[in-house]
């Protein structure tokens, strides 16, 4: 059903927006975040790195002069950050901080710690491989698309483009690719993925249709493909459809359920029931990023939005 939450925490931290020559800029913005121990990692448009308690609370910041980040990633302690001057950051343990150069300028989409190794995706369907010493080959699969999400298991690795394709990898050197609009060409409409989410039964796809409305597949290997309806009871007590754009994706492994981070402040839950999908409406604000632990869901967006959700209410 479409409804609203209670929640334990929400906040705006920090918000600024400029006026330069009396053209207003972009407010910052949370754009992802990723969980760790027994906390969260947020990454934001102007350079700023927030470590938060599941509380909600802001606990500590590391600020970095002329970058804008836009993609993080974490295993155990290890985390990797890049912003649009090309460079990677690389933190362990929280102790341990550098800059890494990669060899280009241009800015990575996504990034995933794999087998040892950073993985970073880029335009024109390009990655840069680097082992611990920072020492980054690149490799070009041969896409038509820009790759722009990344995620791992303890023994596979997977990617996503814009263009509709699915990118795999065992051991992080050799990628075999799914083009998804041409073997469901007839089938599905085309797509432009923007997510991809592994999970130990699953895999998970977002993104928008050649219409621009938003889509989720499921698979279980990454070689068949089902699409989920996106569904959903409305407060009236009928059925509709949900049209709005879908930024992030997360796995609640507690409740067997995903939940999607979307434009407009729209949360929805995807349970295994294909006829129980739920929306939420928390806020007026797009959201960016969603995260989790076994107590809590966390959600970021735009103005340094922060909402912190009982997991046990979704």
């Amino acid at each position: 059903m479409y409804t609203s939450l209670l929640f334990i925490a929400c906040c705006s931290v920090g918000i600024s927006s400029f006026p330069v020559n009396g053209i207003k800029e972009k407010p910052v913005s949370y754009k992802e975040i990723f969980a760790r121990a027994d906390s969260f990692v947020a990454i934001t448009n102007d350079g700023r790195i927030d470590w938060i308690s599941d509380k909600g609370t802001v606990i500590k910041s590391k600020s970095i002069e002329g970058e804008a980040f836009h993609t993080v990633t974490i295993n155990n302690l290890q985390m990797v950050v890049a912003g649009i001057s090309g460079a990677l950051y690389f933190f362990d343990n929280d102790t341990t901080f550098m800059k890494i150069e990669t060899g280009t300028k241009s800015p990575a989409n996504c990034l995933a710690l794999f087998n040892g190794k950073v993985i970073a995706g880029y335009d024109n369907g390009e990655l840069r491989i680097g082992n611990t010493g920072f020492s980054f080959k690149t490799v070009r699969i041969g896409l038509k698309g820009n790759i722009i999400s990344l995620s791992v298991t303890t023994k596979e690795c997977y990617g996503v483009t814009d263009q509709g394709e699915i990118i795999h990898t065992n051991d992080g050197t050799e990628w075999t690719t799914f083009d998804f609009n041409k073997i469901y060409n007839g089938y599905y409409n085309s797509c432009s993925f923007t997510k991809i989410i592994t999970t130990p039964g699953q895999i998970a796809v977002i993104g928008k249709d050649i219409n621009g409305l938003p889509v989720l597949f499921f698979s279980s290997k990454g070689t068949v493909w089902t699409q989920r309806l996106l569904t959903y009871t409305d407060e009236k007590g009928f059925i509709d459809t949900f049209n709005d754009i879908t930024n992030d994706i997360y796995y609640d492994s507690s409740k067997e359920q995903f939940i999607m981070a979307c434009n407009n402040g729209k949360l929805m839950t995807i349970p295994s029931c294909s006829h129980c999908n739920k929306l939420y409406n928390i806020t007026d604000k797009n959201l960016n990023g969603i995260s989790g632990n076994e107590h809590v869901i966390i959600i970021v967006g735009e103005e340094n939005y922060i909402k912190i959700i009982d997991a046990d209410i979704l």
